[in-house]
């Protein structure tokens, strides 16, 4: 029995090692999983970094473009403003010169006969 025990002894101490190397050795694989998980994931992000990156940039280059044409389009619409606020002012002086002159003289004419008549009624 004496020799039985050392070799239950070892047995049993070499059972545990094994045990021991193989929790080990799962750890390992684990960590390594996790690592080559973490590495796949930062390129990942990296990829879609430098994609959002780049959409940023041509939504830059858009919106630029879109305010130089709005620039225009505001510059194009203040020329028409003062074109037409230029004919607006000639047409009410045109007006006041067709319709309105003829009517002012005739108004004259007839405050002129007025008086005339007016003078001729004193006299009778």
């Amino acid at each position: 029995m004496k020799e039985s025990v050392p070799k239950m002894l070892v047995v049993a101490v070499g059972f545990v090692f094994v045990i021991m190397l193989f929790a080990g050795c799962e750890e390992e694989e684990k960590n390594s999983s996790n690592t080559t998980s973490d590495a796949k994931r930062s390129r990942l992000i990296a990829i879609e970094n430098r994609q959002l990156k780049q959409q940023i940039e041509e939504l830059k280059k858009t919106h630029a473009k879109e305010i130089k044409r709005q620039n225009e389009l505001l510059g194009k619409c203040e020329r028409e403003k003062k074109n037409l606020e230029k004919l607006s002012s000639k047409g009410v002086e045109d007006y006041m010169k067709d319709i309105l002159g003829p009517i002012f003289e005739e108004n004259a004419k007839l405050h002129e006969e007025i008086e005339t008549l007016k003078a001729q009624i004193e006299k009778q």
